[in-house]
């Protein structure tokens, strides 16, 4: 909690719960054609961005990609997003070697050093392996300094963080 309120990292986030059992070639023209967030993932973001206020972690650029679930998770719990077409999840638009620039993007985003907040990316688990080569569950965060890793929390665990902080 300490280094997150001290800012300059980059927080990356997989999009909070929805329901898994729906697989469908997704579109970027309508959140119909999508996997879309749950009421339980509603319910997350929400409490993550709750607790990240109680906690006072200072939050600039919030970008996300323009899925429906990561900027819905992005705006439910920080109240605003810029989408960024840079952030989609592989196969949805373009060809695999737009993807292969997404993921070397994404790699060079979590090298940025936000100036006294910290910057919010919300994506996919795809990009997130292919980029990071870490797996996430839904919801969960990687905080990022310089490019090397120094965290993660689960959804579950903020309102532990908000306990422990008093």
């Amino acid at each position: 909690v300490r280094e997150l309120r001290e800012g300059g990292l980059v927080l990356v986030f997989r999009h909070a719960a929805t329901d898994t059992r729906i697989e469908m070639e997704e579109s970027l023209d309508s959140c119909a054609e999508q996997r879309n967030l749950s009421t339980v993932g509603r319910r997350e973001a929400r409490a993550i961005g709750a607790a990240i206020r109680r906690l006072k972690i200072p939050i600039g650029d919030v970008r996300a990609s323009p899925m429906c679930r990561t900027s819905e998770t992005a705006e439910l719990a920080f109240g605003r997003v810029d989408e960024d077409l840079d952030l989609v999840t592989g196969g949805v638009t373009g060809s695999d070697r737009d993807d292969e620039r997404r993921y070397r993007k994404l790699r060079r985003m979590v090298r940025d050093v936000p100036d006294g907040t910290n910057t919010v990316l919300v994506t996919h688990t795809g990009n997130i392996g292919e980029a990071l080569a870490e797996s996430l569950d839904e919801g969960e965060m990687l905080a990022y300094d310089r490019g090397e890793l120094v965290g993660s929390v689960k959804p579950e665990e903020w309102a532990a963080l908000v306990r422990a902080a008093g």
